[in-house]
């Protein structure tokens, strides 16, 4: 952990205009222990933007003329409710590309750069998940969040790096209620990425994963009229506690200045319990006018059971052909995986008190079981 504090972020080589406007728009507030930290990422910045800039010249009508033929494939969910492990086992299915972390983190030089980064890249990945104990490496896909962070200030993931404004990026995941030049950034930025990310890999139909997305499906359908999407939810109670364990992590590491004052733990449970409540909120009044075929939703636990009969049950009812040639890859890459160890967190009674009074709609719409007892605290 304090290697990552000291060198690496996310935002390492984000491109420069782009830096430039985040710093901008916090006061080019940095706390002091992460001067460093700020002055490192300037620097891989400033050192990379020729090169940015001679991948967007050379690259720009290529990636212009790029045509979705396809729509992609979205895993979407909470943070922490099984998207990542299910986008993993889905990647093993070749007919579809995928943000691997060459084209997300190092989004603006992957083209170009991609050979060289790779390496160092490999090596920064063995710390990249400190929240739980899934296996990363280049050959698996990252969330697409990342790539737009590099290009864009309207990106959720950046509330972890700014936590002073952290209210200013939260509200970029509900893309239809940002100010409507906030609303073209982010249609501009995330066309970009998708038709960039499509070029990249040669025309294949796209499978991607950012929770974030499941604020905004409509959005998506409208960008993507034939898309698909797989909605994998879990128990609302250990959802909410691994996110906020997982935030807490990546603030520690990833954040360049203060939270806003008072207890920020307690505004990061309502954050979290207000995205929940929201997110799911629109996706159930969206589902109800959907035509079957859209949307294939799936409990985490079932699918944890039985993942490749999981994944047969999904091709199949959303149209996705080729489940047959990619099982064998499904079964080996599950299979390599092992026992899977996960994290236990303690249901505190000021945490369950949110999320029954926030969430009861989403207890009922899944049949998960609410916990009406009060909690004693030791």
């Amino acid at each position: 952990m304090k290697k990552l504090i000291s060198s690496e972020h996310y935002l390492l080589p984000v491109r420069l205009d782009n830096w430039i406007r985040l710093l901008s728009q916090n006061g080019f507030h940095i706390r002091p222990g992460r001067i460093p930290q700020a002055l490192w990422i300037s620097l891989v910045s400033l050192v990379l933007s020729p090169f940015a800039l001679a991948e967007a010249l050379i690259y720009r009508k290529r990636i212009k003329e790029t045509k979705i033929e396809k729509g992609p494939l979205f895993v979407i969910g909470h943070w922490r409710s099984g998207t990542t492990y299910l986008q993993n086992v889905l990647s093993r299915d070749p007919q579809f590309g995928w943000f691997d972390p060459v084209h997300t983190i190092t989004f603006s030089n992957c083209l170009l750069l991609g050979w060289l980064v790779g390496p160092p890249q490999k090596k920064l990945l063995k710390n990249a998940r400190p929240m739980d104990n899934l296996r990363y490496d280049l050959d698996l896909p990252m969330e697409e969040v990342f790539a737009q962070a590099n290009i864009s200030t309207n990106a959720i993931i950046l509330m972890l790096t700014f936590p002073r404004v952290y209210r200013r990026y939260f509200e970029s995941a509900f893309v239809t209620t940002l100010p409507e030049k906030e609303q073209r950034d982010w249609h501009r930025s995330y066309r970009y990425i998708i038709k960039k990310l499509t070029y990249a890999c040669g025309g294949k139909p796209l499978l991607l994963k950012s929770p974030d997305n499941t604020c905004r499906v409509g959005v998506l359908l409208d960008e993507y009229p034939d898309a698909k999407f797989i909605n994998i939810h879990r128990d609302p109670y250990v959802t909410i506690m691994s996110t906020i364990n997982m935030f807490r992590i990546e603030t520690d590491v990833f954040s360049l200045n203060d939270p806003p004052e008072g207890d920020y733990q307690e505004m990061m449970e309502d954050a979290i319990v207000e995205i929940f409540e929201r997110m799911y909120r629109g996706l159930f009044a969206l589902e109800e006018k959907l035509p079957k075929g859209v949307i294939y939703d799936i409990a985490y636990d079932d699918f944890v059971k039985d993942p490749v009969g999981s994944l047969k049950d999904i091709y199949g009812e959303l149209g996705i052909g080729g489940f047959e040639d990619a099982k064998p890859r499904f079964e080996s890459y599950i299979e390599s995986l092992g026992h899977y160890k996960k994290n236990h967190f303690e249901l505190y009674e000021r945490l369950r008190k949110k999320i029954n009074e926030k969430l009861g709609f989403y207890f009922e719409h899944y049949g998960y079981e609410m916990q009406t007892e009060e909690i004693e605290e030791s």
